[in-house]
């Protein structure tokens, strides 16, 4: 599964082990290993709480495809501080506010199942 395999990525690329990330993101070491593992996946708010922490969007995190060949995240300046939500040719700019990131969380959580 992509996301696993782009967490792994940017959890090592971020120089934090598996324990270091667990901690910091107050869940099990066993939730984290099922994570990357593809076992099971996170939710939306935490795939958001994993962007912040890798500098990166949290569509990165579950973009299908190799993070490893194409390793610069899809930041835009044009789109700075907006929540960009791309798939099918549709995309959403959400405003980072409670309510933006509310709706963002239900997207990815929706592209999580429908990738699953």
């Amino acid at each position: 599964m992509a996301l696993a395999s782009n967490l792994r990525y940017y959890r090592k690329k971020s120089g934090l082990t598996q324990i270091e990330l667990a901690e910091k993101m107050e869940i099990s070491i066993a939730t984290l290993r099922r994570w990357e593992a593809g076992e099971t996946s996170p939710s939306g708010a935490k795939i958001s709480e994993l962007a912040e922490i890798f500098g990166v969007m949290p569509e990165d995190i579950v973009a299908v495809g190799n993070v490893e060949k194409n390793p610069e995240p899809s930041r835009s300046s044009k789109n700075s501080g907006m929540l960009v939500y791309e798939s099918d040719g549709t995309r959403i700019e959400l405003p980072p506010t409670e309510k933006g990131y509310e709706l963002f969380n239900r997207l990815i959580d929706d592209l999580i199942k429908k990738k699953s």
